[in-house]
């Protein structure tokens, strides 16, 4: 070894603790379950079955692991013994519970995750002391409740993710005190409404995941109120419709709708998003699309893959307005036959056709006639047979 790199080595957890405001003359100990790295001042209790927070770890600790283990509640101030941690991991930790304070004292922390628990109720002061928290992750827990007051000690929280829980309604005021927050992650829940005020003071945010929950409607007036959100994400909800100017964002750039059950979509439906360049209504129900209305006219790209779209006449009108706009569609003809799978892109006005009446009902009657099997013949020589008897025909060629 070099003198170089014995001059690193000695030096390199000496300028962490200087950081740190960690007095230098502190003796390192580490608890007998855990392996622990005393250059790196981390600590890893994983999967060691343990029921509690063990209080003997090192109080200079920077990042603690205690993944796979068996604590099913975080008492208050359960880490009041590690003031310097930034970096806490508890995922799969059985933790039903965080009482009020247990996270005290972690003044420094900037990533918590929670993820794989079985979380079911945020108490209004389950995150207090956390001050300079950057990344929060609750995901694959049992949330059904988020108390008021939950995050507002959070001022400087950039990332939430709650995603695969069990929360259904999102009241006024959830979100109060994320100053900072720039993505709000709610995927893969239950969520059928969410009240007006709901994301109400998050001014700085940004991107919303809301995608795979059972909203049945837009939120407009919900949206409305987050004056900075340029990606939204509600795809895999169950909508059938969204009418004018349901989408009202004015900084909206990126909004997925895709896989839902959109079955009607007014022309007018994202006029007061000014900003809106792509548009994802993948793996809906439409058949027919109107020429967009001129309020969002930096839209480039229209994602229509999967829909079961009818390139005939009544699409002509919007197919030139993709033109003259220069709109990249994505997506496939489903009808009439001589288009079907022809790329929406590849096919011009001029080729956008009605049949006539009686062409058109030529038509179903040979698509039916082609479903429906014919009917099965008997043969000609077939022999009655009286009622109440067994009758044999045997048929000898000669």
């Amino acid at each position: 070894m070099s003198l170089q790199d014995l001059t690193n080595t000695f030096w390199a957890p000496l300028l962490c603790l200087l950081l740190l405001g960690i007095p230098v003359s502190h003796t390192a100990k580490c608890p007998q379950q855990c392996i622990c790295d005393q250059v790196q001042l981390r600590v890893a209790c994983v999967n060691k079955n343990l029921t509690r927070v063990p209080s003997d770890v090192d109080e200079i600790t920077v990042k603690l692991d205690l993944q796979g283990n068996d604590i099913q509640e975080l008492p208050s101030g359960a880490f009041k013994h590690t003031p310097y941690l930034t970096h806490l991991s508890m995922q799969r930790c059985n933790i039903r519970r965080v009482k009020e304070g247990a996270f005290r004292g972690l003044g420094r922390l900037v990533f918590l995750n929670l993820a794989n628990n079985n979380i079911e109720i945020l108490y209004q002061e389950s995150f207090d002391g956390l001050s300079s928290l950057k990344q929060l992750f609750i995901d694959h827990n049992r949330v059904e409740e988020i108390q008021p007051g939950a995050f507002s000690q959070l001022g400087f929280l950039n990332l939430l993710s709650i995603t695969h829980n069990q929360l259904v309604y999102m009241p006024n005021l959830a979100f109060q005190g994320l100053q900072n927050i720039k993505w709000l992650r709610l995927s893969h829940n239950s969520l059928n409404y969410l009240d007006t005020e709901a994301f109400a003071g998050l001014f700085t945010l940004n991107r919303v995941s809301l995608d795979h929950n059972e909203l049945q409607f837009f939120p407009t007036e919900t949206m409305t109120r987050l004056p900075e959100v340029t990606r939204l994400d509600l795809s895999h909800n169950p909508m059938t419709y969204l009418g004018e100017d349901a989408v009202s964002m004015a900084k909206l750039t990126h909004l997925f709708l895709d896989h839902m059950s959109l079955q009607d979509l007014v022309n007018t439906a994202v006029s007061k998003s000014p900003c809106l360049v792509h548009l994802d209504i993948s793996h809906n129900q439409l058949r027919v699309l109107q020429p967009f209305s001129e309020g969002s006219p930096k839209l480039a790209r229209l994602n229509l893959a999967g829909n079961p779209i009818k390139c005939n006449c009544y699409l002509r009108p919007f197919r030139e307005w993709a033109i003259r706009r220069k709109v990249k569609l994505l997506g496939t003809c489903g009808g009439p036959a001589h288009l079907s799978g022809e790329s929406l892109k590849a096919v011009y006005p001029m080729d956008l056709r009605c049949q006539s009446q009686e062409a058109m009902l030529k038509a179903e009657f040979e698509e039916a006639t082609r479903i429906t099997p014919p009917p099965t013949q008997e043969p000609e020589n077939k022999m009655k047979c009286p009622a109440h008897c067994v009758c044999e025909n045997h048929h000898q060629q000669q």
